[in-house]
Parts: structure tokens; C-alpha cells; sequence
């Protein structure tokens, strides 16, 4: 077989590319890189020599340090002791009352507060170390209701003592038993509405972005 000759005489080679007027096929064409879903979108660049990597930016399912709760455990504790102390007061109360044989509204107002001190201090007191927010909320309103009432107690006694001999020492007495015994609610107070007790009554585990949670899934 002879192959034909050019005008110099040679013979010409066959051509080993594509013949003329053919399109390559499309699948010889090397793809683009495509990004994986959540990949970003700029390009990498190394940090200068020296310089430390930047970290990861946080994103759904990425685990968070859990909440300090000793504001909130400190404050489960003493509202725990005032529902105590008020189970103790409504029993004084209704012994008072089934020894005098007369009707002293002091006594009955000081029953019923109390008895709503027991709910509101004994539920919140539990519901602090359970992550209840309720139970932070039952106990800021049953310190608040114990200052109050601790506030009114002393005016009743000024008023009661005014008329008497020695009513300003019976008067210093209820100030000071008053102030030493408003040092409790107060702390309690206190602890139950700083925002490390409000971080961990909202602490929920394995809630994502919390410690024991599953990373949120991804769509593809």
C-alpha cells in the first residue's frame, strides 16, 4: 500500500489527531471542580509564616462547654430551706391561733402567705437543679413575696408599738430581727436572677449546639 505523495514527492504521513471539522467528544473534556455542599466559597489561603490557623467558624450540632450552675444549685439550696422555714411558720402560726382563741388578722395573712411560700420556694427550689425555667420564676416571686412581707411585719409592729412604754425597743428589735432574717431571701434573690442561673435553667442536654448533642444534618 502506498501513500500519496506531497508536491516535493514525499509521501505524506497519515495524521494521527482528528480529522478535520471533528468535535472532540464531550467526555474527554476534563470537568470543573465542583465545591462539596457547605464548603466556602473563597479559596484557601495558608497563613504567612508564623501566623497560627484560623480556627473553624461554629456552625448547627457544634458542641458547646455546658453552663455553670452554682449560682443556680446555691439558689436551689436556700429556697429549698426558706419552704422550710415556712412550713415551720404555718405551724407556729396555727398553734398561735388554737391557743389565744381570738381572731388576729396578722395570723391569718401570715398563714396564707406562707402557705404560698411553701409552692412557690419548694417547687422552685427542686426545679432549679432540673433546668426548669418556671422554678426560676416561682423563685424570684416567693423571695420577693417573703420581702414584702417581712417589710410589712415590721411597719405592723411600729404601728402596734407606738402606743406603749418602750415601743421604740420593741420597734429596734423587730428592725433588727427583720434585717437578719431578710439576708436569706435577698441572697436567694439575688442568685436566682444573675445570667449564669438564667443560662442553666435554659440548658438543655443534647439540644444541638449543646454538650451530647448529634451535629444537624446537612442538606445535600
Amino acid at each position: 500500500m502506498t501513500y500519496p505523495q506531497n508536491p516535493q514527492g514525499q509521501p505524506q504521513q497519515p495524521q494521527s489527531g482528528p480529522f478535520p471539522g471533528q468535535q472532540p467528544y464531550p467526555a474527554s473534556q476534563p470537568l470543573p471542580a465542583q465545591p462539596y455542599p457547605g464548603a466556602p466559597q473563597q479559596p484557601f489561603a495558608p497563613p504567612a509564616a508564623g501566623q497560627p490557623y484560623p480556627a473553624y467558624p461554629g456552625g448547627p450540632g457544634v458542641f458547646q462547654p455546658k453552663p455553670n450552675g452554682a449560682t443556680a444549685i446555691i439558689a436551689g439550696i436556700l429556697a429549698i430551706i426558706g419552704g422550710i422555714f415556712a412550713i415551720i411558720s404555718v405551724i407556729v402560726a396555727v398553734v398561735a391561733l388554737s391557743a389565744i382563741h381570738i381572731t388576729v388578722w396578722e395570723i391569718y395573712v401570715s398563714i396564707v402567705v406562707n402557705a404560698l411560700l411553701i409552692g412557690l420556694l419548694f417547687f422552685g427550689g427542686i426545679g432549679l437543679f432540673l433546668h426548669k425555667p418556671a422554678a426560676r420564676l416561682c423563685t424570684i416571686i416567693g423571695c420577693g413575696l417573703v420581702i414584702a412581707h417581712s417589710v410589712l411585719g415590721v411597719v405592723d409592729t411600729g404601728v402596734m408599738a407606738a402606743g406603749y412604754d418602750g415601743g421604740a425597743r420593741v420597734l429596734g428589735a423587730g428592725i433588727g430581727g427583720a434585717l437578719i432574717g431578710l439576708i436569706p431571701p435577698i441572697a436567694t434573690l439575688v442568685l436566682a436572677l444573675v445570667k449564669p442561673t438564667a443560662e442553666w435553667v435554659n440548658y438543655r442536654p443534647g439540644a444541638p449546639g449543646q454538650p451530647g448533642a448529634y451535629p444537624a444534618p446537612q442538606g445535600w
